[in-house]
């Protein structure tokens, strides 16, 4: 005998045969699908970013020949300063006296040819005929330190117990201070030439090495 569902019971709920649910798969994969490519469309177009600086601008012309013109001054009054104030003899002790000049020259030596490594290194200035006057000028300081190695070398070979050999280079050595003149040669090339003589007079160390004077 069949048993007589209850007035009041809830209708059951038909299930979702075979093909329903593999549509339902099918449409969940592709939501999945959409929403991995929209990912992957954000993450290879990443935000703009802000522009870099540009390009510093490059110096103008007269402001190259200022810097190498300062350069030149500037190679030179270690030179200069080195030179200005000489050792005084003492007649009474040739050693001393030797020693003194030596060491004098020695250092003069030393800041002629640091100053010719600048002025190398330093290379033309920006002006036209630029390379025969960066020539010119290291020629001079050139002609500088083999006279002031010659000076030193007259005075290393004195005889430091004879007065008259030491007072002999010492005097040959005021004659090399003309060499010194190879110096101031150099500053005439520059401030004499109306493609750098602007430059001669703005550059701080030309004015440093117009103030420094000549060897006392």
């Amino acid at each position: 005998m069949g048993t007589t569902p209850h007035p009041d019971a809830a209708p059951r709920r038909a299930l979702p045969g075979p093909g329903a649910t593999s549509a339902q798969g099918r449409r969940l994969a592709a939501m999945v699908v959409a929403t991995g490519l929209a990912l992957a469309g954000c993450a290879s177009n990443p935000a703009p970013t802000a522009p870099g600086p540009g390009p510093a601008p490059t110096a103008t012309v007269e402001e190259a020949t200022v810097e190498w013109t300062g350069t030149v001054c500037g190679a030179l009054v270690p030179v200069v300063e080195a030179l200005r104030t000489p050792p005084t003899p003492d007649p009474s002790d040739p050693a001393a006296t030797k020693q003194a000049y030596s060491s004098y020259l020695t250092r003069a030596l030393q800041e002629a040819e640091q100053a010719l490594q600048e002025l190398t290194a330093a290379g033309p200035p920006p002006v036209e005929g630029g390379e025969q006057i960066a020539q010119d000028v290291r020629e001079q300081v050139t002609e500088l330190r083999d006279d002031l190695a010659e000076a030193r070398a007259q005075v290393d070979k004195a005889d430091p117990n004879d007065s008259a050999a030491v007072g002999e280079a010492v005097t040959a050595v005021g004659n090399v201070l003309g060499a010194l003149g190879n110096s101031a040669q150099a500053l005439t090339t520059i401030s004499g030439d109306p493609r750098l003589e602007p430059a001669f007079r703005q550059a701080p160390s030309c004015a440093q090495l117009r103030t420094i004077g000549t060897p006392s």
